[in-house]
């Protein structure tokens, strides 16, 4: 309920922030952990922030030394926890991606069982845990996938930092089911499983630091770019993705429960409408080749049911055209900066 006392780790993130802001704008107090001292004052005074007052920040260095969330729970109703590796390259897939996401996952939820006033836990995991990577390379486009599903067995080794984190988000979500089983906590725990996350980035001050990630792939499109390797075709907008985390803290949704957070239905979308989207939204940059056009991206069909989520939230994640719409008109907006 507003007023209540809720704990977000990864608010310096793409969704993580947009959580916490929401969060504030909802009336909850927010207890924000970050890393290092000096994000805090980019965070606390970004415009998007509100209701400043029920804010407070915790520095925690390292989010999986012994003890590292010691009196940072204290008082909590509800804890939001975001923060998880990226699938960033290294020579080390289990130490740096696999390892860390569920010891991070661990150490939260072990630090919560002593906590007495807590009642929810709201886990950031992903679509992609509901399948193995290598599922990709069928030719299965019939399989309708839901929140029951999960790839129970990755198989290792892993051969790119996009497999381990594939297979660190699966292990996650099987520890969470574990812990569940045989702690029995006096706190239930919501999983969130957002497909391809897009949209604008609030915490973005120009195209070097909107364009990374899937937004790296995606936008050149815009431009001419011509993909070769194909991307699933199920979008997600951020604000939903945010939105659903600030929701998925009360009662009325069901919790011990997983959700899968995607849009545009079981058909999902075709990653070269992005086009269209442009000419649409954009003419005049179009006309005046501030958007060259004219790239093109292959889409993977993948169909995921999301109809146990809009029943849970009581809403649907908005389009594919209104996803793209937002993050186009943040990267036109950045252009025109940069030309003048």
């Amino acid at each position: 309920m507003a007023g209540d006392l809720i704990v977000i780790t990864g608010v310096s993130g793409y969704i993580g922030f947009k959580t916490m802001y929401m969060a504030l704008a909802q009336g909850y107090q927010v207890r924000a952990i970050v890393r290092r001292e000096e994000q805090i004052e980019k965070l606390k005074n970004h415009p998007k922030v509100t209701n400043a007052e029920n804010l407070s920040f915790v520095v925690v260095p390292d989010l999986v030394a012994k003890d590292a969330f010691a009196g940072v729970f204290d008082g909590a109703k509800a804890i939001v926890h975001l923060a998880s590796p990226l699938a960033k390259e290294t020579d080390d897939y289990e130490r740096d991606i696999v390892k860390p996401a569920r010891d991070l996952l661990m150490a939260v939820l072990e630090a919560a069982i002593h906590i007495t006033t807590l009642r929810r836990i709201v886990v950031t995991s992903s679509a992609v845990s509901l399948i193995p990577m290598e599922w990709l390379g069928t030719s299965d486009t019939e399989t309708v996938f839901t929140e029951r599903d999960i790839n129970s067995n990755p198989t290792r080794p892993f051969h790119s930092a996009m497999e381990a984190y594939w297979a660190s988000k699966a292990f996650a979500r099987l520890s969470t089911n574990k812990f569940i089983e045989e702690r029995k906590p006096h706190f239930d725990i919501v999983g969130l499983l957002p497909s391809v996350v897009l949209g604008p980035e609030d915490l973005a001050t120009g195209n070097s630091t909107l364009l990374v990630g899937t937004r790296a792939m995606l936008v050149p499109v815009l431009q001419g770019a011509k993909l070769d390797m194909p991307l699933v075709g199920t979008p997600v907008h951020v604000d939903d993705v945010a939105r659903a985390h600030v929701d998925a803290i009360k009662p009325s949704v069901p919790g011990n429960a997983d959700y899968v957070l995607s849009s545009d239905g079981e058909e999902g979308i075709e990653w070269d409408s992005m086009t269209d989207i442009a000419r649409k939204y954009f003419p005049d940059e179009v006309e005046s080749g501030l958007l060259k056009l004219g790239g093109s991206m292959p889409t993977r069909k993948w169909r995921l049911n999301v109809s146990t989520t809009e029943k849970a939230f009581g809403w649907k994640c908005v389009p594919f055209e209104k996803t793209m719409r937002d993050l186009i008109g943040q990267y036109v907006e950045f252009l025109k900066k940069e030309q003048n």
